[in-house]
């Protein structure tokens, strides 16, 4: 009795060394170590593979098995204290079963699986899948009362605040997760929300179209001198947006049908975030919109392009729109498109231009002169000094601008 007794203490000390081992050698292993265990034996490294992804199964059964064994520990302990020393069985059993657990059934194992990862996940996979299928009736009960009492617990509202989100991104990039571009483009999208059709569309002073009311128009060569997918359809004024032709479609017709090649105007106001104007592009298949402003009036055309470069900095558009200028000019100074936007050129340049009435740089330079911009007007105010480079039909297009108090940490070159 006594040589069985002390037979199954030892194998329960082996489980319970087994499931302490597995937990922390499971869930350390790198991918890394898994692509090798992968590359060396196939059929190893995609069992693993199987197991690592349903981590609460796994992690459920470690758990569970190892809390059985504890206990049946504990028993088997207190069962050879009362054959061994009656008088003392439970002043001895707590003490003794603790002391071999921590030091033989958790700390050692545990430091073995870190030392040893890719070695115990490589034998142990048909030991714990024995032990998946062996506690499966009990992990399903628990599993099922354990989410009723999480969900009664589960907080409200989104669960990563967008300083948290920021957090786990740069971490991602620092640990090799992501590389600069694909953080810049997920950064870029989570900013979409933040950004509206004005901030990207092709305004109106620099609209190309024709006029369906001209009767000398002549929509072939108009279609040919475009140079633009989209050619913008409008009568007399621009308010009167009739659609959008498709070049391409259009010159590739030989009967060169204006309505078979005609697309429909959609119109969405100029306040609409790009997060939720993009799903509306793809869900109702549009690649181009008119943008209205507060009184209705045309205020620009946005594309599925202008969205996407917001993204990935460089894409195809719809509108073949040249790239805005910003490329440096000198120390501390840069050459500027005037129609970017105020949030664009104070991220990249750590600025904080600040405007009542207008959001981009030609309305700030406006603004601060108090007067129709000329060529070589200067502006000097909020640390920089702006010169009027370049003016079309009484609007800034080009701009020099210069930082007055020097560089600064992420400043473009």
């Amino acid at each position: 009795m006594t040589i069985l007794l002390g037979v199954t203490f030892l194998l329960l000390l082996a489980c319970s060394a087994f499931f302490s081992s597995a937990e922390t050698a499971y869930f350390s292993i790198d991918p890394l170590q898994l692509r090798r265990i992968t590359e060396q034996r196939p059929a190893t490294g995609e069992s693993l593979r199987a197991q690592l992804a349903n981590p609460t199964r796994l992690l459920s059964t470690i758990l569970i098995g190892n809390t059985l064994v504890n206990l049946a520990m504990a028993n088997v302990g207190y069962l050879m204290a009362e054959h061994w020393i009656p008088a003392y069985s439970e002043a001895v059993t707590i003490p003794a079963v603790t002391i071999l657990l921590v030091f033989f059934g958790e700390v050692g194992p545990k430091n073995i699986g870190l030392l040893h990862t890719a070695l115990i996940v490589r034998f142990y996979g048909p030991g714990l899948r024995f032990f998946e299928w062996l506690l499966a009736p009990l992990r399903y009960l628990l599993d099922f009362f354990s989410r009723r009492l999480a969900h009664l617990f589960q907080p409200s509202g989104k669960t990563l605040s967008e300083e948290e989100f920021e957090t786990v991104l740069d971490i991602s990039r620092e640990e090799g997760i992501l590389n600069a571009d694909e953080l810049a483009m997920i950064k870029a999208i989570v900013d979409l929300e933040d950004l509206h059709a004005s901030d990207v569309m092709t305004p109106r002073v620099d609209f190309l179209g024709l006029d369906l009311d001209d009767p000398s128009a002549n929509p072939v060569a108009a279609a040919r001198q475009a140079r633009r997918n989209f050619l913008i359809l409008y009568r007399s004024q621009f308010d009167e947006i009739a659609g959008f032709l498709d070049v391409r479609k259009f010159l590739l017709d030989p009967a060169h049908s204006l309505s078979a090649a005609t697309v429909p105007p959609v119109y969405v106001p100029e306040s609409v975030p790009l997060n939720r104007l993009l799903s509306r592009f793809q869900k109702d298949r549009i690649r181009i919109a008119v943008v209205v402003d507060e009184y209705g009036g045309v205020a620009g055309i946005v594309t599925r392009g202008d969205i996407l470069e917001e993204i990935t900095g460089d894409i195809y558009n719809e509108l073949s729109k040249p790239r805005p200028i910003f490329q440096s000019a000198g120390p501390y100074a840069w050459l500027v498109d005037a129609n970017i936007s105020l949030e664009e050129i104070n991220r990249k340049l750590r600025l904080d231009l600040q405007a009542d009435t207008s959001d981009r740089l030609a309305g700030w330079i406006t603004e601060h002169l108090g007067s129709v911009p000329k060529q070589d007007d200067v502006v000097q105010t909020q640390g920089v000094r702006v010169r009027v480079m370049q003016t079309i039909r009484l609007r800034v297009t080009l701009a020099h601008i210069e930082k007055l108090d020097g560089p600064r940490e992420g400043d473009p070159a």
